[in-house]
Order: C-alpha cells, then structure tokens, then sequence
C-alpha cells in the first residue's frame, strides 16, 4: 500500500507516533538499505518524497510505503536532521536459549544507549548471539541504542530480565559459570585470566558510575583487564567488547 503524506497532522503519522515504543525505527540510507538486503517485513517505508525511486524496494516484503514531505520526516524523525529514509520494523522479541548458548553478556543498569548499542556491536562482530538486559538497562527500542548498534542488532538475541539475580538464577539452574567485571574493588587481586573461563558462561557487566553490588563479589569470580592503574577504569562498552574479544579468541 503506497500512502502520499504531506501534513504532519496525518492520521497515519499521528498514530505511528502514539505507537512508536512499539516499533524499532531504523533511520538513514545506509541502514535503510542493509534491512532491505536482509529482505525482512518491513512494517513502513517512509521516504522523503524528492528521493522517490533511489532505493530497489521491487520484491521487497513491505507492508506499507510512505512518501512524505520534509516536515513530516521531521516530525517522526528523533535526529536532529532528519534523514531522507527510515524503516519501521515490528520486531517480535527473540529470548535468548540458555539450553544452547556458550557465552551469554549480561547488562545490568547501563543506561548509556551508545554504550549498549556499543555491546551488541561487538557481540555480534565476535559470534556471541544472547544478550540478557537486566535492572534499568536502555529500552532496545530506543533511536539512540539502535543508531549505535546499527544492524548488529538483528543479529543477537537479546532478552529482558527483572533483575540481575533473576538472570544469575535462571542461568544458574542450566549450569552457567557466573563471571562479574569490575575496575577492581580494594583488596581484589585475584581475576580469573581471560584463557581460563570456563563454558557455558555469563558475563556481567554493571552500571557506568557504580557498577555491580560489591556483595555480588563475594558469591562470583571476577574477570578483570590489565591495565595502567594510573588511568582511569574504560568505558564499559570498551571494557566488554574486550572481554569479549578476548574470550572468544582465546
């Protein structure tokens, strides 16, 4: 269904931003393109009404196709310039298999959308299919986390938990070894190296500013990267690509 849309009072445009949290909105030609590759359902194609024709959509499984005028692409748009393209992709949750994974990241109050998109772009760069999101973790759906995760996050499966112990449980029961990270807290000198994790594993990463509860560090063995202690502790997005790469190169 093709639909020419010149107002930003547009019935359409009005309800697909009463509903947009239910939706992953990818915006740009780039990202716009990979998806169409990927030949996944694409709920609306909207694109800006002066690029008609640019993209191959023939074939393509779309539900329904928008052209729309600058002002609406700024009104649905969360860039501060719009772009001339988006896909809107009703994504149905993917939990992750705690009967199969060899390596699980577990993401506890990162709240950073550049930092989780971050994660998942790596995780996926370096085979780790199962995320699990937990406490206050970034909403996936968020325009910020999917800029930075761009198409890697169709790769990974990814699932919220409560909070962090309901995800040490779970995992727990299907025989996962536990690993926390940290900068290190005062008196901690024993890490686990990166070449001795043990599989099936998850690894929990904590919060920008206050990491994980100490008390976790009293029930779990820590993994921990060498590092000047001069400098301060590393993003946690570069922490966790890292450990990463690290344990699965190892």
């Amino acid at each position: 269904m093709i639909y020419r849309i010149t107002s930003r009072s547009n019935p359409k445009v009005k309800e697909l931003l009463k509903e947009k949290d239910n939706y992953f909105i990818f915006e740009g030609e780039k990202l716009v393109r990979d998806i169409l590759q990927r030949d996944m359902k694409i709920s609306k194609l909207i694109i800006n009404n002066r690029e008609e024709g640019k993209l191959n959509i023939s074939g393509k499984s779309i539900h329904e196709i928008w052209y729309v005028h600058e002002q609406v692409l700024r009104k649905i748009s969360s860039l501060k310039e719009s772009a001339d393209f988006l896909a809107v992709l009703k994504i149905k949750k993917r939990k992750i298999n705690l009967n199969k994974a060899r390596i699980v990241i577990g993401i506890h109050d990162v709240q950073d959308p550049g930092n989780v998109g971050t994660i998942f772009r790596c995780a996926a760069a370096f085979g780790i299919d199962s995320i699990a999101l937990t406490g206050a973790s970034v909403n996936p759906n968020n325009s910020r986390f999917l800029r930075a995760a761009q198409t890697s996050f169709l790769e990974v499966d990814f699932q919220e938990f409560e909070d962090v112990e309901t995800l040490i449980k779970k995992a727990k029961a299907k025989n996962y070894h536990i690993y926390l990270t940290s900068a290190g807290f005062p008196g901690e000198e024993n890490p686990v190296p990166m070449d001795e994790v043990h599989f099936p594993c998850v690894i929990i990463f904590g919060n920008e500013g206050q990491g994980l509860k100490e008390a976790l560090f009293t029930r779990f063995p820590m993994l921990r990267i060498p590092q000047n202690k001069d400098v301060e502790s590393l993003n946690v997005g570069v922490s966790a690509c890292i450990i990463m790469y690290a344990i699965t190169k190892s």
